[in-house]
């Protein structure tokens, strides 16, 4: 199957995500997320198998999902914090 530039690209991208998700580099993530979205959002012009970009774009939805999940966590640890600091 020949690529053309764009699917290059998403593949790129794809893997440097991969790559800093498996490395723990949560914080550099997000960004590499945002532009996976933004290069996913239009398949017009991507020439990769339909399967792959619904596999891509089910993977990032799971990525943004455990994402939040995370985010309330620090959310309800910050407010476990609080409350214990009122025992002075």
């Amino acid at each position: 199957m020949a690529q053309n530039e764009q699917d290059k690209k998403v593949l790129h991208v794809a893997q440097e995500l991969a790559e800093l998700l498996t490395t723990h580099k949560y914080e550099e993530s997000w960004e590499k997320a945002g532009e996976l979205n933004g290069l996913l959002k239009s398949r017009e012009g991507l020439t990769l198998p339909s399967y792959m970009l619904d596999m891509l774009n089910q993977h990032l939805k799971s990525y943004y999902y455990q994402n939040n999940v995370i985010n309330k966590a620090h959310k309800a640890q910050s407010a476990i914090g609080h409350k214990l600091a009122e025992f002075r």
